[in-house]
């Protein structure tokens, strides 16, 4: 159940990459200008991201109980009772995300042959994208992924895994399947250790509020400063 949602998130981006290469084939074009269209489509068509995590994240809570559960998982007094605690913990997340999110553009600026060459890829990128998609992946996407992964990966995962291999593999299986869902790149490693530190955060607390906040202030500054600025 962990993997399926890479499973469907492979099929449909393979599916958008075969049909945009195939396409831009036919017309002639470089292999940059391929890697441009392929990017420019994915990052314009990426609403079924959000379709896929509330989905999973929806029949995931059900069967860890329903409204009771999330009620649980999200409840204010968590925040509000451990606020000194809970604050630093947030900002802590959210700082090591960022730095490892930043250590890997500062690794693909370097196949890219150098940083400028790589901004200049990625404002290319961007120049094609809709503002309806930016406004997507500001507004909307990091709190379908904030909560929903979070149930998912982290509530789920986590408390069903360690039933059958402990908690230690649970946490690394759970970041396995967390980092493969996001593709098979060098984003997958980055995102294993982030599901890493976000797992074991998890399972000292079990709630989700905290990780969840951690989540969605993390997406909205990245997706912001990638797509806005």
């Amino acid at each position: 159940m962990l993997f399926l949602p890479f499973v469907l998130n492979f099929l449909i981006s393979w599916t958008v990459g075969f049909y945009v290469t195939s396409r831009i084939l036919a017309e002639g074009k470089s292999p940059r200008e391929i890697g441009l269209e392929i990017t420019r489509t994915l990052y314009t068509y990426n609403f079924y991201w959000s379709i896929i995590q509330v989905s999973f994240g929806l029949y995931l809570a059900k069967l860890m109980g329903g409204k009771e559960w999330l009620r649980d998982q999200y409840d204010l007094g968590d925040l509000s009772g451990k606020l000194l605690n809970s604050s630093l913990l947030i900002t802590s997340l959210v700082l090591l995300s960022v730095a490892l999110i930043w250590g890997e553009q500062i690794v693909m600026a370097q196949l890219y042959g150098g940083w400028e060459e790589y901004m200049t890829f990625w404002r290319e990128v961007v120049k094609g994208i809709p503002l309806y998609s930016k406004l997507y992946l500001v507004c909307i996407a990091p709190f379908t992924a904030g909560i929903f992964e979070e149930i998912i990966w982290r509530g789920y995962g986590i408390s069903q895994l360690e039933r059958y291999l402990g908690l230690r593999r649970a946490i690394v299986l759970q970041a396995i399947a967390f980092g493969v869902w996001h593709g098979l790149s060098l984003h997958t490693i980055i995102t294993f250790l982030i599901g890493l530190a976000y797992g074991y955060v998890y399972s000292k607390r079990r709630k989700l509020l905290t990780p969840s906040l951690a989540h969605v202030i993390t997406d909205v500054t990245g997706f912001y400063l990638a797509f806005m600025t």
